[in-house]
């Protein structure tokens, strides 16, 4: 390249004009190369891979052996046997021992809770593949960036992912671990048959087959309680966030696309319908890539603003329950998990949004384009651009309606008409 600048400028002017021309030439052959793609990678999904591996849930394994697929295999078995063995008592406890009608709804929550915690657990199980292929896609998105205006924009919506990743994270452990901690103390203490008293496990249960009043067992249950609930809780944790961090990957995919379309006119390299070619091949990698995250996840997303709902519900009725026993404690614990459920079910809305909103962007940009000024096959096509995005990407839940602000808000509404509901039937 230096060689052709020296001989630019020793060149009398009629041969000047031959060596620029393939100056040119040879600066537009120079293909952008993003060297830090695997960095922009582990920046997006740093957290729910630390969070999934542990669990042995963690889709993208590289190198993989019979061995590690074994080893992977009796973990999920021997954790998911750890859920509903804390699960299952828990909910026979509920609904045969529980004479409280006040007790009973304020623990339905924690049953609601670690039931989302199983189907998100399933859910990557099942999804494997298809969360492979979006992790994989992810990766070779940022390798193939055509410039570094285009990498800044999807990193700029990664770090927004990644906001809401470290925001969940503090929420979700800050308002869990003081219910399974602070609660047992302040709750009334078991009365064994021996006139001795127990602080309450984390999860009440009714262990048919067992016995665990006495010492050692009741403080192991108590202790492997506490494990198996982080356990639900980073599994929560985990995929809340891997879909916070691929959702708003692909919200810059489409962020990239309206910039093509502002630089349309004003860029000069190749002919118009080429560019357009070029950026029609991009929309349809972006719409393609916000459908699988939408077919692989809808169910989640439907258990997640339904269980949500219901766990609002009964958290409120708890804050005011305890409000009225004049509890303090009790009532500030209860009210941060619920906020911290109100946030999670704020920021799964706000994706679903943002998503949407930045894939119908694209059909505005594309209608206030200087079509008057182009040929007519290129405005044709451009129109066909305009009627494809009247029909913008978006999240549903379970394919009944679609991920929102609107929804976050008929969530709250809902879980306020149910909560005047059992204050009617227990008062």
């Amino acid at each position: 390249m230096i060689h052709y600048s020296l001989q630019l400028f020793k060149e009398s002017p009629p041969h000047r004009k031959h060596y620029i021309k393939h100056y040119r030439s040879i600066i537009s052959a120079m293909v952008y190369r993003n060297a830090s793609y695997k960095l922009d990678t582990e920046y997006t999904i740093r957290f729910p891979k630390a969070l999934l591996t542990p669990i042995g849930i963690w889709p993208l394994y590289q190198d993989d052996t019979a061995l590690r697929k074994t080893r992977r295999q009796v973990q999920i078995a021997l954790i998911f046997c750890s859920m509903c063995f804390l699960l299952i008592p828990h909910a026979i406890y509920t609904y045969h021992d529980c004479e409280d009608l006040k007790r009973y709804m304020k623990v339905i929550a924690a049953q609601v809770f670690s039931l989302l915690g199983i189907v998100k657990f399933w859910t990557i199980i099942i999804n494997k593949n298809e969360i492979s292929f979006c992790l994989t896609e992810l990766e070779l998105q940022y390798r193939d960036v055509e410039c570094e205006e285009d990498r800044k924009l999807i990193r700029e919506s990664a770090k927004i992912g990644r906001f809401f990743a470290i925001l969940y994270l503090g929420l979700s452990y800050g308002g869990a671990l003081p219910y399974h901690l602070i609660l047992p103390l302040l709750s009334e203490k078991v009365v064994k048959s021996d006139n001795t008293t127990q602080i309450p496990l984390p999860y009440l249960s009714n262990y048919v087959f067992f016995v665990i009043e006495d010492s050692p067992f009741y403080e192991m249950t108590f202790a492997f309680q506490m494990f198996i609930s982080i356990i639900i809780l980073s599994t929560n944790c985990g995929i809340y966030i891997l879909i916070a961090g691929i959702t708003m990957h692909c919200s810059g995919l489409f962020e990239v696309i309206n910039r093509k379309i502002d630089l349309f006119m004003k860029e000069t390299n190749g002919k118009l319908r080429d560019r357009l070619r070029f950026i029609i091949q991009r929309h349809v990698q972006a719409t393609e890539y916000a459908a699988m995250i939408e077919k692989t996840f809808n169910v989640v997303f439907l258990s997640e603003m339904l269980g949500n709902t219901v766990i609002i519900c009964f958290l409120e009725y708890g804050v005011l329950v305890e409000w009225e026993d004049h509890k303090t404690l009790s009532t500030m614990t209860y009210f941060i998990l619920m906020t911290s459920i109100l946030s999670n079910v704020f920021i799964i809305s706000f994706i679903g949004d943002r998503l949407k909103q930045v894939s119908t962007r694209v059909g505005k940009t594309a209608y206030f384009l200087p079509w008057f000024e182009l040929p007519i096959d290129v405005v044709k096509d451009v129109r066909m651009v305009i009627l494809r995005t009247s029909r913008p990407s978006s999240l549903s839940a379970g394919k009944l309606f679609d991920l929102s602000l609107q929804g976050f808000c008929d969530v709250f509404k809902t879980s306020a008409a149910y909560l005047n509901f059992l204050r009617t039937m227990t008062a």
